[in-house]
């Protein structure tokens, strides 16, 4: 006995392929904002920072950040570079604050650290991509920003070293 094929089979079918593509347009994209940069030491490799940024999720659901690629540049010189793939959960309408690390090498920093020391306003950008998952969702967004830097002057600084 050969069945023929039910009908109402093939348009439910159609029917969740279309929901499950559109249910995808509609994430609304995660705002990266950099809100610091904390030093966190000198070892003979360089010096060690940490890169903060807020990221918020404005969708109505939870997700996971897989995966934030990040690079920074200063003066349209890139200072550093990265790839954070800690998964960090970002609840529904929320933000979370995500530390980045990076190293400034020996090598060649002695043009950067004139033009963070020299008491100058500089141009600083932010540019780099997020990967936000939700399930079987995964979705890359990219961002940028971009703002301005007063640098101190170096002979402004004190330095305390506890030995």
């Amino acid at each position: 006995m050969i069945r023929k094929p039910r009908v109402v089979q093939v348009p439910v079918f159609l029917l969740i392929c279309l929901l499950a593509v559109t249910s995808c347009s509609r994430i609304e994209e995660p705002v990266v904002t950099m809100t610091g940069v904390d030093f966190r030491g000198i070892s003979t490799e360089g010096l060690s920072f940490r890169l903060l940024v807020d990221v918020e999720n404005p969708n109505g659901f939870g997700a996971d950040i897989s995966e934030l690629e990040y690079r920074v540049l200063l003066d349209n010189v890139e200072v550093a570079t990265g790839l954070q793939k800690d998964a960090v959960s970002v609840p529904a309408e929320s933000t979370v604050e995500v530390a980045m690390p990076f190293t400034i090498v020996w090598g060649g920093i002695d043009t950067g650290l004139k033009k963070l020391l020299d008491g100058e306003e500089h141009e600083w950008r932010l540019k780099g991509s997020v990967r936000l998952n939700n399930g079987a969702l995964s979705r890359v967004f990219r961002f940028s920003e971009n703002g301005t830097y007063d640098a101190p002057r170096a002979n402004d600084l004190n330095i305390d070293l506890d030995l």
